[in-house]
């Protein structure tokens, strides 16, 4: 089995960062990231990311809860515990309304947030690697994986040509 490993380029300004970017889309890597201390707008479209399919996930969550809380009112109104209090009608919406609304938030956001996390970030990852201790601070970088010496070799000289200002290679997988 090949160990992987990547070559991380390391940039000081956004505009570097954005043009590099988009040199490694148009090369084709297959796999490699951008790493920014800050949100850098314009990031996505140089690197070629799709739109995410996260908001439908979220909507079909918010569909299911609203489901759900109507089910539960309904159910305990009408089995659970039948009472008919001051003549109210049997399908009461204006009292359903509360439950339905939140159990749509509930179901929504956590399935959100769980699903972003293990789907798209790949949550919990123990052993992605450390490329620098001040990439959160004042750098910019752009990793590739390659998986053998030849390959690393490539990358570093495609890294020089596109002016990163440090490159290292760092054991690990992204």
């Amino acid at each position: 089995m090949v160990k992987k490993s990547c070559v991380v380029g390391y940039y000081f300004t956004p505009d570097s960062l954005l043009e590099a970017s988009a040199r490694v889309r148009d090369r084709k890597f297959q796999s490699w990231d951008t790493f920014t201390p800050f949100p850098v707008h314009g990031l996505e479209e140089a690197m070629g990311v799709k739109r995410s399919w996260l908001p439908y996930v979220s909507f079909v969550a918010g569909l299911a809860g609203l489901g759900g809380g109507a089910f539960l009112t309904i159910w305990t109104h009408y089995f659970s515990w039948p009472m008919n209090i001051s003549g109210k009608p049997h399908f009461a919406l204006p009292a359903y309304i509360p439950v339905i609304f939140e159990t749509t938030v509930l179901l929504a956001g956590v399935t959100t947030v769980a699903f972003m996390f293990t789907y798209f970030l790949k949550l919990p990852n123990y052993f992605k690697p450390i490329f620098h201790p001040d990439l959160t601070c004042d750098r910019f970088a752009v990793a590739i994986e390659v998986s053998g010496q030849e390959e690393a070799e490539t990358v570093r000289k495609f890294l020089r040509d596109i002016q990163a200002a440090e490159i290292h290679e760092v054991e690990g997988a992204l």
